[in-house]
């Protein structure tokens, strides 16, 4: 079969050119591949090469770099001379440099796939087309639940420019979701590359964990020792998450503003100081990127709750011509309250007193006769107050009171007898009495007491959270030499594939453990809603961090309410402090954005009552009645304007309705793509059960390697539930970097560009067959711009029958196409050249004769996308000043430069088929 002399390509990396057989034993062909300069050897049995072999007629280059037109071809044990009348030269000869992948070349030239891959690549094609015209685009590939306001958020700030936005939503609402899907979408679309996530130093895990787990997207921190060690610290890199004290210093910082950024992240953007004398290092720093970073995202859950001083700081940073100065802001904001009191009363079933009827006149004098009593008019009014004087594309906030969906919260306090307290210092480490003890547990009254909650909760599963991790470890061997308990454990010392073995150790409701045990690691980053009780074992000196805790379990999708265990010392510090959070801070029975600031501001008082227990009882009023008022101005000052803005209530239920429609759709789509590109790549792809999978590198792979895609594979699933309560598993869909990728290398590359088949239903002769071709439109325009909205890939199907009938778009065979052997097909294929190729080159011809037409088309296409959007935003910057008229300019620009790349496209030929009659 082999001979060494003989050219021959491989099949599944035809960019290494024409080979030359340069050893053939029993078992092992070599060959050497000249363009590359590189030698591979196969197995003789399943070697993935083609024999070369050219025809009269063709014209061939050569080694010396001339070529020629044959007119002989001789064959001399097993070695071709090709002639053209005047030179007779060997197949060894030949230039190393010829690639056979133009479809109708390979299909000619005896390189013939199976007939499963060629409709992998139709696939392929297909699900490119349909992925890139979503609306949605780079929204459904999270392990995220679909809430409507976190999915309305996302879309409407990705949907114009990169964003510059404050999101400000409550606790527990999702403001990191939202960030990553913001992200995620972006860096899909290739409208960003290069990003910078500035945190709080406690959060840099939790947003290390959510970006990787839910998004796929992998971070590079910046630490203490990578300061020490590396010399350029954002070099090597696309995403960067650095905590707020290490970015502040002098040496970071100076890097951090020579580095060219994208897209600038700030979380609990309310830490950064500024006053109209000055800022702290931080917001310094926030400022100068703003200037120079095209996006930029602030996230806070207190927008004014520490100062409307504070508010302005952080929208001068998103836009400082539009928020030129504090006075001015000031004044726009006492013009806007009236609008967002109207806003509510038309949110609401109420009337309109004379004032707002007067406003709403005034604003919408077109809306002045309308029948507010008719709801559905009231709602036109209302839409059109949103979008006319609402707060813009700058600022985005959800309230609990918008979103539904939450538990009750049903704490408990356990007066326990305070444990025996030796030589344990006068602060605040009497909070954790079990710290620096051994033996703790057997003289605690809060083991027993675990104890009781484990036995009074039935089979429900339990999280207990702790400050420390060695009192995670100590209740974990005391449960377990007590009682005989196994427990699932959760603490920092865990490296991350621990943790994920524990959660998934946790939520196996079948065989998994009862009880998680948690250092404060465990309120970072993981989410625990399908179990509704929590032991807070105890409490820290921090609202937000207590309120973290619960949010593992407090948050939408949470199916019961959650019972709250809170073991309470009496006469005790940790006791005192317990009454305080409960009776004078409300931190347990819901979330409490006035707890930290009351905190912040006695902090010094509450610290003295709890260390002596004299004062409890008046503080507690104290701060119970500071609480209340408190709470009082906030709801007062709800901006229901901004929270209708934020979460439109119709279309964000539209779009999460869509969405999920989508996704059950894709589920099955997906399913049957990935055993296909398995099978036809080969991959071993292994059913486990409940609907998760095994994907792995197969012993033949068709490529040699596949970034994405670990040597000893990993554990998936296409169901989103089943990834929400699994973070063992990847969650695979359409946007999934392993799925991109291989859509990437299917459609990328010669495979399945040149097949044959056969089909056994039909109304011809027995060797008849017919002609296949798909073209595809290629657009010179970078993917940011997203022009396959206008100019799908797969841009047309042509299919000439046996009695030679054209059907453009709309053929479909008689019956379902069987493989064939290489062999066979190949002698097929030899047999109908003559006839065959001719049709082909015609069909080709004709083919990219229509590329005017549908150039015509998505040019109509994408001009009136674009005119809707650019007059409505027109007629919006013209009332409504929150809109900047440069974004107007923006989407104009954009809109050009898709016309321009859509008039410079190309019509090519990707795949080829005959499927013969049987």
């Amino acid at each position: 079969m082999y001979k060494i002399g003989q050219r021959w390509i491989s099949e599944a990396e035809t960019d290494l050119g024409l080979g030359l057989i340069q050893n053939v034993d029993f078992r092992v062909v070599t060959v050497y591949f000249p363009s590359v300069d590189d030698v591979r050897s196969y197995s003789k049995q399943n070697a993935p090469l083609t024999r070369v072999a050219f025809k009269e007629g063709d014209l061939i280059p050569l080694s010396d770099g001339t070529t020629m037109t044959i007119t002989d071809i001789n064959d001399l044990d097993g070695i071709l001379f090709y002639s053209d009348g005047e030179r007779q030269i060997s197949e060894i000869h030949l230039s190393g440099q010829i690639q056979l992948n133009q479809p109708s070349d390979r299909l000619f030239s005896g390189q013939i796939d199976n007939n499963n891959l060629f409709e992998l690549r139709q696939m392929a094609l297909k699900q490119l087309s349909t992925l890139r015209q979503r609306p949605y685009y780079g929204l459904l590939g999270g392990r995220t639940s679909l809430l409507p306001h976190q999915l309305y958020i996302a879309q409407q700030v990705t949907q114009d420019a990169i964003p510059r936005v404050l999101l400000a939503d409550e606790v527990g609402l999702g403001k990191t979701i939202e960030a990553g899907l913001i992200l995620h979408r972006l860096l899909l679309q290739q409208r960003i590359q290069r990003a910078l996530v500035i945190v709080p130093d406690h959060l840099t895990h939790q947003w290390l964990v959510e970006m990787i787990r839910r998004f796929n997207l992998r971070f590079n921190i910046i630490n203490r020792l990578s300061i020490y060690e590396e010399d350029d610290l954002f070099g090597n890199g696309q995403l960067f998450l650095c905590p707020l004290s290490l970015a502040t210093r002098d040496e970071v910082r100076e890097q951090i503003n020579a580095s060219q950024w994208d897209m600038l992240v700030v979380d609990e953007a309310h830490h950064l100081e500024w006053s109209e004398e000055g800022a702290d290092t931080g917001y310094q720093l926030v400022e100068e990127l703003s200037l120079t970073t095209p996006g930029l995202l602030l996230l806070t859950a207190t927008p004014e709750q520490l100062g409307v001083e504070g508010h302005y700081a952080r929208l001068r940073l998103l836009d400082p011509q539009r928020y030129p100065s504090l006075p001015q802001f000031l004044q726009e904001q006492e013009a806007y309250q009236p609008i967002a009191e109207l806003a509510g009363t038309l949110a609401s079933d109420n009337e309109l007193d004379a004032s707002q009827t007067a406003t709403l006149v005034s604003l919408l004098p077109d809306f002045a006769d309308t029948d507010l009593s008719d709801s559905a008019q009231r709602n036109r009014v209302l839409e059109a107050l949103i979008d006319r004087r609402g707060p813009g594309r700058a600022l985005f906030r959800n309230t609990r009171h918008g979103v539904t969906g939450f538990p009750e919260r049903l704490p408990q306090l356990a007066e326990l007898e305070a444990p025996l307290s030796e030589d344990l210092p006068d602060d605040l480490t009497q909070l954790f009495p079990e710290a620096g003890r051994s033996d703790w547990c057997n003289d605690d009254p809060r083991c027993d007491w675990l104890l009781e909650v484990l036995a009074g909760s039935g089979k429900d599963k339990i999280v207990l959270i702790c400050h420390h991790a060695q009192t995670v470890l100590d209740l974990e061997q005391w449960l377990w030499e007590s009682c005989g308990i196994q427990v699932a454990v959760f603490h920092e010392d865990m490296d991350m594939i621990e943790r994920d073995r524990a959660a998934a150790y946790f939520a196996d409701h079948e065989q998994g453990a009862r009880i998680l045990l948690c250092s404060e690691i465990g309120s970072e980053g993981r989410n625990f809603q399908f179990a509704h009780h929590l032991v807070l074992f105890d409490l820290p000196f921090n609202c937000d961090l207590i309120e973290q805790r619960i949010g593992r379990l407090d948050r939408i999708g949470q199916a019961d309410d959650i019972r709250l265990y809170i073991p309470a010392f009496a006469d005790h510090v940790a006791g005192r402090w317990a009454h305080i959070l409960n009776d004078g801070l409300d931190v347990f029975s819901r979330p409490n954005p006035a707890a930290q600031s009351l905190l912040e501001t006695h902090r010094e008082a509450i610290e003295a009552a709890i260390l002596s227990g004299d004062g409890m009882a008046e503080l507690i009023t104290q701060l119970a009645s500071e609480r209340d008022a408190m709470l009082a101005r906030l709801e007062a000052g709800r901006d229901r304007l901004l929270e209708l803005h934020s979460c439109h209530p119709v279309r964000a239920k539209a779009l999460a309705r869509e969405m999920t429609i989508t996704h059950i759709e894709d589920e099955a789509e997906l399913n049957d793509f990935l055993e296909l590109f398995a099978d036809a790549f080969g991959l071993e792809l292994i059913d486990l059960g409940g609907d998760c999978i095994t994907i792995a590198p197969g012993d033949h792979m068709l490529v040699p390697d596949l970034p994405h895609l670990p040597e000893d594979g990993f554990m998936a699933t296409t169901r989103r539930d089943v990834a929400l309560s699994r973070d063992d598993v990847q969650f695979l869909s359409w946007e999934h970097p392993f799925v991109d990728q291989a859509l990437e290398l299917i459609t990328s590359g010669p495979a399945g560009n040149a097949a044959a088949g056969y089909i056994e239903d039909h109304n011809h002769r027995t060797g008849d067959c017919f002609i296949e071709l798909q073209f595809v439109a290629r657009c010179p325009a970078p993917k940011a711009l997203a022009v396959e909205r206008f100019l799908p890939p797969n841009a047309m199907h042509l299919m000439m029958t046996p009695s030679g009938d054209l059907k453009v778009n709309d053929g479909e065979l008689p019956g379902f196409v069987l493989p064939l052997g290489k062999g066979t097909a190949r002698g097929l294929v030899e047999q109908k050249t003559a006839a065959v190729q001719p049709v082909i080159h015609k069909l080709e011809k004709l083919g990219a004769g229509q590329l005017s037409k549908m150039v015509d088309r998505a040019t109509a296409k994408a001009s009136e996308a674009y005119s809707d959007r650019i007059e409505r935003l027109h007629a919006l910057a013209e009332q409504n000043p929150a809109i900047p008229p440069q974004l107007v300019d923006e989407i104009r620009a954009e809109r050009d430069a898709v016309l321009d790349a859509i008039s410079n496209s190309q019509l090519a030929l990707d795949s080829v088929r005959l499927v013969f009659c049987g």
